[in-house]
């Protein structure tokens, strides 16, 4: 027989032993040793802590995923918030303001019903081309008689190459009256406010001369603009003929002597190595290559 309380075994035939280490009476069963209901208690009670202890170490890992995602999803709007702000700060503002206009109408019962009623105004804005704009002069004057020296020069509504052409051009040799200039900032030419059978529009100076050319000379297929006009010098020992057309065949207006300079003005088609040149008040052609493209004639 065993101890209920120490579990040492006994010796007692009618079941009632008192047990000297207990000092107590210990009812039991002979060959068992049955454990205490107070031992048992304590073991399912262990477990249960056991598994509060785990379900509470679940929650608090649980609640800060959680935590950690709500703070995120917040970052994000907050982020994406300031955005929206940065760039509705750097739109126009609307030049239209909403107009409210509130109705108030009264029932035969206590009841009071308010409607609200917003417009709104969208304002459209065109921008008219400067280039497509016929410029008139401010002040007009005299500025004398000048000569075209462009075969067809055409005329344009404004001071510069980017403004519109007009559906004129004006012969080679065409005295034109002159009577404002202007400098166009984009290229810094002048350009010349002519008159040309009761039309007005504006020429590059470039292409005009005070004096009719003396000597007639055949006409380039295309003239030079802007910066492509510029000066010639003769490099040849010995000069250069200056000739009334792209060729040797033609009459010889005076000689070029090495040195001299001329402006380039215009050029054929198919008379590469020849150049429409001027002189002063005097339009003719050189031979800028001799023989081949490895002797040019002038720089």
């Amino acid at each position: 027989m065993f101890c209920k309380r120490c579990g040492r075994e006994i010796s007692g035939a009618d079941g009632s032993i008192f047990c000297s280490d207990c000092e107590r009476i210990v009812y039991g069963r002979v060959g068992s040793y049955e454990q205490p209901e107070s031992e048992r208690s304590v073991k399912v009670n262990a477990g249960i802590y056991k598994l509060l202890c785990i379900c509470m170490g679940l929650c608090l890992v649980a609640g800060s995923v959680v935590w950690a995602a709500l703070f995120m999803r917040d970052r994000m709007d907050k982020h994406e918030n300031t955005a929206v702000l940065e760039a509705s700060a750097d739109e126009e503002p609307t030049l239209a303001e909403p107009a409210s206009q509130t109705k108030v109408s009264a029932a035969k019962s206590s009841t009071t019903t308010t409607t609200t009623t917003v417009t709104t105004t969208t304002t459209t804005t065109t921008t008219t081309d400067p280039y497509k704009q016929t410029i008139t002069p401010r002040f007009l004057d005299s500025y004398g008689t000048m000569f075209s020296i462009a075969d067809e020069l055409p005329v344009r509504i404004g001071p510069g190459y980017d403004y519109e052409r007009m559906d004129i051009t004006i012969p080679s040799g065409t005295a034109l009256s002159v009577s404002a200039e202007q400098v166009d900032e984009k290229s810094g030419e002048t350009w010349s406010y002519i008159n040309y059978n009761e039309k007005y529009g504006w020429v590059p100076k470039t292409l005009l001369s005070a004096k009719n050319p003396t000597v007639a000379a055949v006409l380039p297929d295309e003239y030079y603009y802007g910066s492509d006009r510029y000066e010639y010098t003769v490099k040849r020992f010995g000069g250069l003929n200056l000739y009334s057309g792209p060729g040797e065949e033609y009459d010889v207006i005076f000689k070029l002597e090495q040195g001299d300079t001329c402006q380039r003005e215009g050029y054929n088609y198919f008379s590469v190595k020849w150049c429409y040149v001027s002189v002063g008040d005097q339009y003719g052609w050189i031979q800028t290559y001799d023989g081949d493209w490895f002797n040019p004639t002038v720089e």
